[in-house]
C-alpha cells in the first residue's frame, strides 16, 4: 500500500468511527508481534451462546512451544455504535480468524447478541435455543440477530460497529477478510443450499447490510493473496447435482480485480483443479494414492475421496497449505466420505497452471474415522482433521500453526505446530515431519481460529495515531494476564 492509499484509508476509518464511544486502554499494548492468538468459546450446553475470548501465546524457538500470556474477552455489552458479539458453543465451522492485509488488526465474525441475554430468553424471543439458527433478517416474527465483524487492534481495542443483517440467515458466519480495516469480505452459510444469504459478501466499516459477491454455495474461509480473492467451500449440492463444490477457488471481478459485487464474477478452481475429474466423476474429490493416504482413508487407495477444505495459507505464489477437516459433506461413510483430513500441501506447475496435491501431513494428529461421530455423545474425543491455519516462511522452512477439527461438536480441541521444508514435494521427503501439540483446551472450552498477533504500527502511521491513541470508535475490553 502506498502512503496516499494508507492515508486515505486512515481518514476513512477515522471518519466512520467518529461518534462511537470508547474506553480504550491508553498506551497499553496487549498484543506482541510474532505471538500467536487463538479464539475460543465456552459453555456446558450444545449450541448455546458464549462470549468469545482471545488467548495470546508467546512462542519458543522454532514455534515448538507456546506459553499463555494474555486473554481478551470481546464485548458483551453494546457501547455507542458497537454491538455485543458472541459465538456458538458447539459450532465447528465458525470462528476462523486472520490478520488484516496490513497486519494491524485481527478479524473474525460472530453474532450480535449478549450471550446471557440469548441463553436466558424464552423461545418466543429468538425462535430457537441454538444461536446459529437465529434469523439475521429484519421484519421477522423473532428478534433479529445481526452477524457482526470484530476488528481488534494491536492495542487490544475492539470495534464491532459492523453489524450485518440479511447475511447467513439461520446459519453460521464463518470468516472475514479486510485489507486495512475499512472494507470487508464476509463468508458463511445460509438457511438452505440455494439461499441467497449464503456465500461471500462485501461491506464497509459501520454498515448494516452487505453486497452479494457469490451466493451460489455456502463458503468457508475467505482471504486475499497477491491481489486476488480466494475462498474455500465444501457443499453437498441440492438435488442430484454434481459434487463439484469442494475446493479452494479464486473470485475475480472485471479486469481481474477483487470483486465488489457479482457483476462479471469469474470463479476459478485452484485446488483441486477444475479438470481432469477424479475417478468419482467430479472435481470436488481426488484420486487417492498410497503416497496420499492418511491412516484413516487407506482402504480408498486406488479410488477417490472427497475434500473438505477449511482455512488455507499461501507460503508463496506456487505453494498452498490447506487445513482439511476430514469430514466432507459428500460421499458415503467408510467410502469416499473418509476424506483427506490433515494438512495438505499443494504446488502449482507454473508451466500449466495446474495445482497438484504433493502430500498430506498427519503424523502426530492421531486421526480417527469420521463415521464414529455420534450426536448423542457430543463431547466424545477424537480428531478427524484441521480447521484454523496460519503460517510464516522462515528461510527455507514453513512454520505452520493449526487448530483441530473434532470428531464430535464438543470433542476436546487442540493447537498444533508443524514445520515443513518449502522445497519438499513428496511424503518421502517430509515423512519425519510431525505435529506438536502446543495447547490442549480445558474441558468446556473449544478452540476455533488461530492467527499471528496484530502489530502496533510506528507512531508516524496515521491509522494507529487516530485509532489507537484517540480511540475513535473503539471499545476496550477486559484483559487478563496469565500468571
Amino acid at each position: 500500500m502506498n502512503k496516499r492509499t494508507a492515508l486515505k484509508s486512515a481518514l476513512l476509518v477515522s471518519v466512520a468511527l467518529t461518534g462511537a464511544t470508547t474506553t480504550a486502554y491508553a498506551g497499553s499494548t496487549i498484543f506482541t508481534k510474532g505471538d500467536l492468538v487463538i479464539d475460543t468459546v465456552t459453555g456446558s450446553v450444545l449450541d448455546t451462546a458464549s462470549p468469545i475470548t482471545l488467548q495470546e501465546f508467546s512462542l519458543g524457538a522454532g514455534g515448538a512451544s507456546a506459553n499463555p500470556v494474555w486473554s481478551l474477552t470481546l464485548p458483551q455489552i453494546a457501547n455507542g455504535a458497537n454491538a455485543p458479539i458472541s459465538g456458538e458453543y458447539g459450532s465447528a465451522s465458525e470462528g476462523l480468524m486472520q490478520l488484516t492485509g496490513n497486519g494491524d488488526f485481527l478479524t473474525l465474525l460472530g453474532y450480535g447478541v449478549n450471550a446471557n441475554t440469548f441463553n436466558t430468553a424464552p423461545l418466543s424471543t429468538y425462535g430457537t435455543a441454538a444461536l446459529g439458527q437465529t434469523t439475521s433478517l429484519t421484519g421477522q416474527p423473532y428478534t433479529t440477530v445481526p452477524r457482526v465483524v470484530a476488528l481488534i487492534s494491536g492495542k487490544g481495542v475492539v470495534n464491532t460497529t459492523t453489524a450485518l443483517t440479511g447475511v447467513f440467515n439461520t446459519n453460521n458466519p464463518r470468516s472475514v477478510y479486510s485489507a486495512t480495516g475499512y472494507s470487508f469480505y464476509v463468508s458463511g452459510q445460509g438457511a438452505s443450499k440455494t439461499d441467497s444469504t449464503q456465500g461471500v459478501f462485501y461491506t464497509t466499516l459501520g454498515s448494516t447490510t452487505a453486497t452479494p459477491i457469490d451466493t451460489s454455495t455456502d463458503t468457508r474461509f475467505v482471504t486475499e493473496y497477491n491481489g486476488t480473492l480466494y475462498v474455500s467451500r465444501d457443499q453437498n449440492p441440492p438435488g442430484s447435482g454434481n459434487q463439484n463444490y469442494s475446493n479452494v477457488s479464486s473470485l475475480t471481478g472485471p479486469k481481474g480485480q477483487p470483486p465488489l459485487n457479482s457483476t462479471g464474477l469469474v470463479t476459478t478452481h485452484i485446488t483441486p483443479p477444475a479438470s481432469p475429474y477424479s475417478s468419482g466423476g467430479n472435481n470436488g474429490s481426488i484420486n487417492l494414492t498410497k503416497a496420499l493416504e492418511n491412516g484413516v482413508n487407506n482402504s480408498r487407495v486406488g479410488s477417490f475421496v472427497y475434500l473438505s477444505p477449511e482455512q488455507f495459507f499461501f507460503a508463496n505464489a506456487t505453494t498452498l497449505y490447506v487445513a482439511d477437516s476430514g469430514q466432507p459433506k459428500n460421499g458415503n461413510a467408510n467410502k469416499a466420505a473418509l476424506g483427506e483430513g490433515g494438512l495438505q500441501k499443494w504446488t502449482e506447475n507454473t508451466g500449466t497452471g495446474v495445482w497438484t496435491l504433493d502430500y498430506d501431513l498427519v503424523s502426530g494428529l492421531n486421526l480417527v474415522n469420521n463415521a464414529n461421530a455420534n450426536a448423542s455423545t457430543p463431547t466424545a474425543p477424537g480428531v478427524t482433521g484441521l480447521f484454523g491455519l496460519t503460517g510464516e516462511v522462515v528461510g527455507g522452512k514453513v512454520e505452520l500453526f493449526a487448530t483441530s477439527y473434532g470428531l464430535n461438536e464438543l470433542s476436546p480441541s487442540y493447537l498444533y505446530e508443524i514445520t515443513d521444508t518449502l522445497s519438499y514435494t513428496t511424503i518421502g521427503q517430509a515423512g519425519l515431519e510431525k505435529f506438536t501439540t502446543l495447547y490442549a483446551a480445558p474441558n468446556n472450552i473449544s478452540i476455533r481460529g488461530v492467527s499471528f498477533a496484530p502489530s502496533v504500527p510506528e507512531a508516524s502511521t496515521w491509522v494507529m495515531m487516530l485509532l489507537g491513541f484517540l480511540g475513535l470508535g473503539f471499545v476496550g475490553q477486559r484483559k487478563t494476564r496469565i500468571a
